[in-house]
């Protein structure tokens, strides 16, 4: 199912009350932010358990990244935003009991890996991740199916969905020799200068990084700071690994699909003439 990009999060279906959607933008914006992806999956994990969800529904959530989300009910219950309809706390952990009645189902939410400040190229333009979502764009800027080392191709994905979400974590701070910073999530998928995705937390000064012309690009500084505030990312529609490599700053990166989806898999860019895609 397409979801509209300006929504920025994803629900369940198309046929939600103004009410509703209300609901889901306080859940995914203010009041229940999941900071960890090991937190999403607990919460899906306790709403299968407990019969909110079925099996088939948790499996699909897991491979989006997403977590379910309930009407009138937060995990930061009691201590949430105040003005909020929130009155019973939702668990996000399988280990934890069931509620004693059945909570009305809402839709899901993601989470996202980059400061608002990132640059995120779309179409002809890099603009700030948070604002993109706002200024009209439906496609993004990733890789083509035939890119290769040698030869990086990019052209226009349609876009599925933006991602937002507050939390408070570790940020890794990317600075490349050339002058280029990044700054992302410990989790965030970068592409090395071999080609292979790699988290950003296992980066250090003196590595290399690919940059979207195909020339490699040294680390002359990582370091890290602790952040208070909304992270962001976009997920195109495609489920094709080569289109989901994006341009930040003028350097490869992953989409959210890396992060969530895929974060179990090897990838890494062909270095043949013509790219070999199967099985990835």
């Amino acid at each position: 199912m397409r979801i509209m990009f300006v929504r920025l999060i994803v629900v369940a279906a198309f046929s939600i009350s103004s009410s509703a959607w209300a609901q889901v933008e306080t859940r995914c914006f203010q009041d229940d932010q999941i900071l960890y992806p090991e937190q999403a999956v607990g919460r899906n994990a306790w709403a299968r358990k407990c019969g909110y969800i079925n099996a088939a529904r948790e499996t699909a959530y897991n491979s989006f990244g997403d977590y379910v989300i309930f009407a009138s009910g937060c995990h930061t219950y009691p201590n949430h935003t105040t003005g909020t309809a929130c009155t019973f706390r939702v668990p996000v952990s399988e280990a934890e009991p069931c509620l004693s009645f059945t909570p009305t189902y809402l839709g899901t939410c993601m989470v996202g890996c980059y400061t608002g400040t990132e640059e995120v190229r779309f179409g002809e333009k890099y603009w700030p991740i948070a604002e993109a979502p706002f200024a009209g764009l439906s496609t993004v800027t990733a890789l083509t199916q035939n890119a290769t080392l040698a030869r990086p191709e990019f052209s226009e994905q349609p876009i599925r969905t933006f991602v937002a979400g507050d939390t408070v974590e570790d940020i890794f701070v990317l600075e490349t020799v050339d002058g280029r910073r990044v700054e992302v999530t410990s989790e965030h998928p970068m592409v090395n200068g071999d080609g292979i995705m790699v988290r950003a937390r296992t980066l250090k000064a003196g590595d290399v990084l690919l940059g979207v012309d195909g020339q490699k690009v040294e680390l002359s500084q990582v370091s890290v700071f602790r952040y208070t505030g909304k992270v962001w990312n976009v997920q195109p529609v495609s489920k094709v690994k080569m289109e989901n490599v994006l341009d930040v700053e003028g350097l490869m990166t992953g989409s959210v699909r890396f992060q969530n989806e895929w974060s179990q898999d090897y990838f890494r860019l062909s270095v043949r003439e013509d790219a070999d895609v199967s099985g990835l």
